[in-house]
C-alpha cells in the first residue's frame, strides 16, 4: 500500500514538473516565444497603373485649442426614441425624440458632454398630432425627463380615466377555475390578474395598456368601479378583491396617492413586457435595441 501510494505521488510530482515547464506558474508565466520578423506578413496595398496606392495618413487624434479630443460622441444617442412631457401650445404634451438636429451646414447642432446638464446637442421632437420641435438635450433630461420619474427611473404622471379593458382567454383564469381547494377541504376566491389590461388615459392625452396587477395597486377604486360598470366585476380576477374595494372605498380614497407609477417606461424609455412586445417596439422605432 505505501508503495502503490509513493509512485502516485511521483507520478504527480513529474506531471506537475512538466506543465509548469510548458505553462508555467501563475507567479511565473510562460516566456512569450516571439517568431522573427521575416517581412512576409507585411500587408502592401495594391498598385497598378489604373488604381493608385489607397494608404491611410498617420495623424494625430483631433483635439480642440484645450486639448480636448473630438468627435468622441457615443454611436448610440441613449436619448434617442425616449419619450418626455413637453409644453406644446397651452398644456403638456408628450413627445419622443426622434433624431438629432442638423444645423444649415448638415453638422449636428450643439455640442456633446457626458454631464447630461452640459449636453446641448438638439434633436427632433415628434408630437403625436405630427408637429416637430427641437429641444437641447438637456432640457430634454435635466429640466423634463429627470423630473418625471422616481428615484427607479420610472415615469410618474397623473391618470385621467380608464377607457378600456381586454382579457387574454389564453392566459386568464376562466369562471370554472374561480375558486380553489385548501388542503383543509375549504373552498376559496383564486387570487389571480393574470391575463387582464386596462386602457389608462393619462393626464398628458397619452394612453397606455397597464396590466390589472399595477392598476388594482395604484388606483384600486377606478379599476374595480370600471369592473362593476362593465359587468366584469364576478370573473376570478376581480372577485376576490373588488367587492371589497368597493364596499371601503371612501376610506380607501381618503389614503391613496393620486400619482400612479408607470411601469411601462424607465427613464423615458419604453421598457417591454415580453417577448413580442419588445419585437413590436423594436418594429416601430427601427432598431433592435430590445
Amino acid at each position: 500500500m505505501g508503495v502503490s501510494l509513493s509512485r502516485r505521488i511521483k507520478k504527480r510530482e513529474i506531471f506537475d514538473g512538466l506543465t509548469q515547464r510548458r505553462w508555467g506558474t501563475s507567479i511565473n508565466p510562460p516566456k512569450s516565444a516571439e517568431p522573427e520578423d521575416s517581412g512576409d506578413n507585411e500587408f502592401e496595398e495594391h498598385e497598378d497603373e489604373d488604381e493608385p496606392k489607397r494608404t491611410v495618413p498617420d495623424i494625430e487624434d483631433t483635439v480642440d485649442a484645450n486639448g480636448k479630443l473630438l468627435n468622441q460622441q457615443p454611436v448610440y444617442d441613449k436619448i434617442l426614441q425616449s419619450e418626455v412631457s413637453l409644453q406644446l401650445g397651452e398644456g403638456m404634451t408628450v413627445g419622443k425624440a426622434t433624431k438629432r438636429a442638423l444645423g444649415p451646414d448638415g453638422t449636428v447642432t450643439g455640442a456633446y458632454d457626458e454631464n447630461p446638464m452640459l449636453n446641448t446637442i438638439m434633436h427632433e421632437v415628434e408630437f403625436p398630432d405630427g408637429q416637430l420641435k427641437e429641444h437641447a438635450a438637456n432640457v430634454l433630461i435635466a429640466e423634463n425627463m429627470l423630473t418625471q420619474v422616481d428615484s427607479d427611473g420610472f415615469s410618474l404622471t397623473m391618470m385621467e380615466a380608464i377607457i378600456d379593458h381586454r382579457k387574454d382567454e389564453t392566459v386568464a383564469a376562466p369562471m370554472a377555475d374561480k375558486c380553489l381547494m385548501t388542503p383543509s377541504g375549504q373552498k376559496r376566491l383564486r387570487k389571480t390578474a393574470v391575463g387582464w389590461s386596462k386602457l389608462v388615459k393619462w393626464a398628458d392625452a397619452s394612453e397606455t395598456w397597464m396590466p390589472l396587477k399595477d392598476m388594482k395597486e395604484s388606483h384600486p377604486v377606478e379599476t374595480a368601479e370600471f369592473a362593476d360598470a362593465r359587468g366584469t366585476a364576478n370573473e376570478p380576477a376581480f372577485a376576490w378583491w373588488a367587492p371589497c374595494t368597493l364596499r371601503k372605498r371612501d376610506v380607501i380614497l381618503s389614503k391613496f396617492n393620486a400619482r400612479m407609477r408607470k411601469t411601462t417606461h424607465k427613464h423615458g424609455i419604453e421598457t417591454p413586457v415580453s417577448v413580442e412586445n419588445s419585437v413590436e417596439i423594436d418594429r416601430t422605432n427601427s432598431n433592435t435595441m430590445c
